[in-house]
């Protein structure tokens, strides 16, 4: 992939599809500032990409950016749901204990919402009947999965964050973290050319990969690289496109737009319409069930700084 120009596309495109949209980043900023007079920000990573249409990877360096700005701490994570399946009869259960810790066993059996197969543990109705903490539920639920009389399962872990500063400004914030991944975006971009330009260098490739990495000692040339042996790399261009400016842009944008404005009741973004495009997933995609909109994926064959282009010329 990497010595073809064939698939330069392929490689930038995981770059620009993990550069999270302003309005995203805003998005997230005002969810931690409506949190701020808890002191204590509590969310699922999954939601939270949906909410904010930024893929979770992405979303988790936000969150450490706002680590380094300290603005936020974390403290810990949980599972949020519990669910069991009894190997063997909730009397059954029961009869392993007595007193006090019988009747806080017989509380988890009533509370939890049993369905077929499977119970969902009730913590706010173990606490309202029993006013038992979580952590004592879990630890019953993890001490009955060792003895081997349920299977217990976990789902929807919540991250839980220390609101260090809960009087943001999230425009200027959101802005400000915003130019910080778009120089990201760019440096990796920059980053994909440099490396195709090595492979077509007529220069010691030694020397080269020195420079790169900032050794200003390596020889002139190497004598054992491809280049020093007289064989220098042509790399073909990709085959030639028809020019965007003869495409329709109503007719590959249209159903999405009108999609879009539905969902949300604005117009999409020219970055948000340019992953349309070129088939870059995000969470809100899957919503709209993008796919299956006409013009989705029409022009994944173009670099997305061009598509990008021509979509805002449109807007």
């Amino acid at each position: 992939v990497l010595a073809n120009r064939d698939s330069l596309n392929v490689l930038e495109n995981f770059v620009y599809g993990d550069t999270p949209e302003l309005a995203g980043i805003r998005c997230v900023l005002d969810d931690l500032k409506a949190a701020g007079p808890d002191g204590q920000w509590e969310f699922l990573l999954g939601p939270l990409a949906d909410q904010s249409n930024i893929r979770q990877l992405p979303l988790k360096t936000l969150l450490v950016q706002l680590e380094l700005r300290r603005l936020i701490a974390p403290r810990y994570a949980y599972f949020a749901e519990y669910r069991f399946k009894y190997l063997s009869e909730p009397h059954e259960l029961l009869a392993h204990f007595e007193g006090e810790r019988r009747d806080f066993v017989s509380a988890i059996i009533q509370t939890s919402s049993r369905a077929r197969a499977w119970a969902t543990v009730n913590f706010d109705g173990m606490y309202q009947q029993y006013h038992a903490e979580r952590n004592r539920v879990v630890k019953a639920l993890d001490y009955f999965q060792e003895k081997g009389w349920i299977e217990l399962e976990s789902k929807q872990m919540t991250e839980v964050y220390s609101v260090l500063q809960a009087d943001l400004d999230t425009q200027v914030l959101s802005a400000e973290l915003h130019a910080y991944f778009t120089r990201h975006e760019q440096g990796e971009i920059a980053r994909i050319h440099a490396m195709l330009e090595l492979f077509a260098t007529d220069r010691c490739l030694g020397y080269r990969l020195a420079q790169y990495f900032g050794d200003d000692h390596a020889p002139i040339q190497c004598g054992h690289c491809s280049v020093c042996h007289g064989h220098v790399a042509r790399l073909p261009e990709p085959p030639a496109l028809p020019a965007l400016v003869d495409k329709n842009f109503e007719a590959l944008c249209g159903d999405f737009i009108h999609k879009h404005e539905q969902h949300s009741g604005s117009v999409p973004s020219a970055e948000r319409l340019t992953r349309f495009l070129c088939a870059i997933s995000v969470p809100l995609f899957t919503r709209l069930k993008a796919r299956k909109i006409h013009g989705y994926a029409a022009l994944e064959a173009y670099p997305y700084a061009e598509v990008r282009q021509w979509t805002q010329a449109h807007l």
